[in-house]
This record gives C-alpha cells, structure tokens and sequence, in this order.
C-alpha cells in the first residue's frame, strides 16, 4: 500500500477485484460490495451501502499528454478525486471518469459511462451518462 486504505465493517472486496492506492487514497465504507473484477484506482471515497456490481471500473487517475514534444510516458498522471455517496446502485461494466461525484441513493445503470457529478436520487444510463429519472 501507498497511500490509505481503509474497508469498512461488513464489507467485501471480491474476487478478482483491483484496489491500487498508489497515487491516492481508497476509503470503502460499511455494508459495501465490491463486485468480481472491479478496478477502483484512488484517491477513491465510496460511502456506506453501496453495491459495485462486476466488471466495473472507478479511477481518479489520467495520464497526461497535452505537451506533444514528450511521449505520453514521460508526462506523468494528474489525479482528481471521485466520491460515490451512500445507498447507491452501480450496473455492471459501468465506467467512473475522474473528479466525479455520485449523490445518496442513486443508480448508474450497467455499461454506463459517467463523466461528471450525478445528483442525489438519480438514475444515470448511457455513455456518456445523462440523468434518465429521478428517483
């Protein structure tokens, strides 16, 4: 581990899943699952009761590559951070882009690709994702 770490009680991370804290923080709070072959790559806050279903990938992390005179290799990451707030649903193979924030009570639904904040009692579908209802 790198940074912090921290799984809450009555909460699993399972198989096949990666949690990488090398360039930030991941928090998993109570009563939260993991699902198989989750990446989560920090800094990363996710809340309490949360359900990550399979295949899904969080990450706060890009590459830079805006200096064309420099392979992307050599220009380093940039991170921003993402939180996913409490009592929330994330489908399958969904996909959670940088800086972004999931409000209370929430679902992403699967295959969905979210590039900026979803309120509180939202349902998100698409990529990239859009608001389809409120809950």
């Amino acid at each position: 581990p790198y940074r912090k770490f921290s799984l809450g009680d009555y909460s699993v991370v399972e198989s096949f899943a990666c949690i990488n804290n090398a360039v930030g923080d991941v928090m998993i709070g109570d009563n939260t699952r993991v699902g198989l072959h989750n990446t989560i790559i920090g800094p990363v806050s996710i809340g309490n009761h949360v359900n990550l279903a399979q295949g899904i990938t969080v990450t706060a992390l890009n590459h830079n590559f805006e200096n064309t005179d420099k392979r992307i290799d050599e220009q380093g990451v940039s991170t921003k951070p993402v939180t996913i707030g409490n009592d929330i649903w994330i489908g399958a193979n969904a996909v959670i882009l940088p800086g972004v924030s999931i409000g209370d009570h929430s679902v992403v639904a699967a295959g969905a690709v979210v590039t900026k904040d979803v309120p509180p009692h939202s349902l998100v579908a698409g990529v990239p994702a859009k608001i389809i209802k409120q809950i």
